[in-house]
């Protein structure tokens, strides 16, 4: 590659039309703290709200991600793989586990994204709803066939599911020039 040629993504080619340039970081970085103003973006055409249509189908398509739950008065964060069934996503955890005593019957997050750190670019969908442990034999067995092989190993026989109560999500992204 020649020093003056632009790095290229994968899949890109020399026909794709050339991005802005994001501002050059101030001295000193992006340090802790709130955004300088240069930093911020002058307006909001950078930022897209999807729908929820969009939402659901990243999430179909994702299948990892990050549930939030309130656990003895704290935030606490676990990695999930999951599965969208329904009008739910599927999640397998161990019983007594750290999932287990603190989704049942809770109100719960489950956050998934990507980002692309070149181009500055990325989004993020975030679903919101009740959690309930799955214990009825017959949708237990409906469950068991769906493509759902716990990363953390086949000690998760536990089922959850999370109502999408809430889906929301975003979008930010520099339009080509």
């Amino acid at each position: 590659m020649r020093a003056d040629t632009p790095l290229m993504r994968p899949g890109m080619t020399p026909t794709h039309r050339k991005r802005k340039r994001s501002p050059p970081v101030p001295e000193g970085g992006a340090g802790p703290g709130p955004p300088s103003e240069s930093s911020v973006p002058a307006s909001s055409d950078h930022l897209e709200s999807l729908g929820r249509d969009e939402c659901i189908r990243r999430l179909k398509a994702q299948g990892v991600g990050r549930i939030g739950v309130q656990s003895h008065g704290r935030t606490a964060i676990y990695p999930v793989n999951y599965v969208v069934h329904h009008d739910a996503v599927i999640v397998r955890v161990r019983h007594d586990g750290g999932l287990d005593r603190s989704t049942h019957g809770t109100y719960v997050a489950l956050e998934i994204d990507h980002a692309d750190s070149l181009f500055h670019e990325g989004w993020s969908v975030l679903l919101q709803g009740a959690c309930t442990h799955v214990a009825d034999p017959v949708e237990l067995r409906a469950l068991e066939r769906l493509p759902l092989l716990p990363w953390g190993g086949p000690d998760r026989d536990l089922y959850l599911r999370i109502a999408m109560d809430s889906v929301s999500g975003r979008h930010i992204h520099h339009n080509a020039v």
